[in-house]
């Protein structure tokens, strides 16, 4: 009887529903309940563990890059050490969006098109990367903060725009940095950075 009716060759009357619900356990009207979306088990997740993120140094401030295990994704998770004193016109736009949040440190920040301001923990800011921005030690001790990037496209699948990502990320996608510690010096020639060691 149940093949026929999952084969359409017959339906059910309300008897024989009410028996079909008594033998399954469950009320008449789960039986006609929409079925339950499918569970997606094939999430990505990595794990990074203090002090093995790959590291890039990039006019004094080091970047610390997370979830690096992860392709294809549009946000870029970065720990920054806030170390700069001086802007030296290292102000640098690229595509999509940023945001940073102070963990530790007091940072200034010089964005484009508004006065500069200094960031304490806990306070963040938010705002289109396209803006030229330099983030720098506002008392001269080393700040950390949390920096996220996104853009629009897939960072691996468009390593050809350079100019869509910021100097840092694409010193790392170039192979400049390695995991453990092993650091990229961008000094002023971001093109040409020598590799040398550093605690990540």
């Amino acid at each position: 009887m149940l093949w026929k009716v999952e084969n359409g060759q017959t339906t059910l009357t309300h008897g024989k529903l009410t028996q079909l619900a008594a033998g399954l356990e469950v009320p008449i009207e789960e039986l006609f309940s929409p079925p339950a979306p499918a569970v997606h088990k094939g999430g990505r997740r990595v794990i990074d563990r203090k002090g093995t993120a790959p590291t890039v140094d990039y006019r004094d401030n080091l970047h610390h890059f997370l979830a690096t295990e992860i392709a294809s994704k549009h946000y870029f998770p970065c720990l920054v050490e806030v170390s700069a004193v001086d802007d030296a016109g290292a102000a640098e736009a690229h595509s999509g969006e940023e945001f940073a949040y102070v963990l530790d440190g007091r940072v200034e920040l010089f964005c484009e098109g508004y006065a500069p301001v200094v960031l304490s923990p806990g306070d963040s800011v938010y705002f289109d990367a396209s803006l030229k921005h330099r983030y720098l030690t506002a008392d001269g001790t080393p700040a950390r903060m949390l920096c996220v990037y996104s853009h629009p496209e897939h960072f691996r699948s468009d390593l050809s725009r350079d100019e869509g990502h910021p100097t840092a990320l694409r010193l790392l996608s170039h192979g400049d940095a390695d995991s453990g510690g092993a650091v990229a010096d961008a000094g002023t020639s971001a093109g040409h950075a020598a590799p040398r060691k550093r605690t990540a």
